[in-house]
């Protein structure tokens, strides 16, 4: 093997590892809610692996039927690449929140400012965990493509359980309104201006006489009897 072919493989390698990034970091971007809810999706592996596997296992089969039949039409053989590649993309969305569930373990400094490094720091840990030979490539990477279409469509239904409980309970969703902050009366806004006038008392109001005070009843002394 040439030094031309090592750079080879490289670059093929390091092509791959830069693609996966940028799903992830379009699956954040683009889908952040849904991204966080694949995350915590995670939490439960093994009830999002085999939802994964009854979604992409059915469909690559079906596609890859479409492409073996010999005398299809064009139509069909893009159809058929269609349904087998769009839940292996899926796949590489969903993990995103794999991704951010690493990034979460690693925190770092300006994390609550930019949420997209917590999937590129755990993007690229899960790239080099793919790197590893004979298990990275037949465990670990069929698993991340599978749990991470799992993922995305258990999140897809995550955004329904308010609107169902809202509809069996015959009330819409209570929404409590920020308290409005309290006019400083030193500031130049008109209502700071208008709550002023009515807190200074105005010249009729002072020049109106003044009820004087009732004086106390003198009890009355009892008739001395004659």
């Amino acid at each position: 093997m040439t030094i031309a072919d090592v750079l080879k493989v490289l670059l093929l390698i390091l092509g791959a590892m830069l693609v996966f990034q940028a799903y992830w970091l379009a699956g954040a971007g683009l889908f952040p809610r849904l991204v966080g809810q694949a995350r915590d999706r995670y939490k439960k592996p093994i009830s999002t692996t085999l939802i994964g596997l009854a979604v992409v296992v059915p469909t690559f089969l079906l596609g890859f039927v479409a492409l073996v039949n010999e005398g299809n039409h064009p139509i069909v053989n893009v159809i058929g690449v269609v349904i087998g590649t769009v839940p292996l993309m899926l796949g590489a969305i969903g993990s995103a929140g794999l991704c951010q569930l690493i990034g979460f373990g690693l925190p770092a400094p300006g994390d609550q400012s930019q949420n997209w490094r917590r999937v590129w720091r755990g993007g690229w840990v899960l790239n080099f965990c793919y790197l590893l030979p004979i298990i990275g490539w037949i465990v670990i990477l069929p698993w991340g493509i599978i749990s991470g279409c799992g993922a995305f469509v258990m999140s897809l239904s995550g955004n329904t359980a308010p609107r169902n409980r809202a509809r069996n309970t015959g009330r819409a969703p209570r929404r409590t309104s920020a308290p409005e902050p309290v006019a400083r009366l030193d500031d130049d806004s008109p209502r700071s201006s208008r709550l002023q006038r009515s807190q200074i008392p105005s010249g009729d109001e002072g020049n109106k006489p003044q009820p004087r005070p009732r004086r106390p009843r003198r009890p009355s002394r009892p008739k001395q009897e004659e």
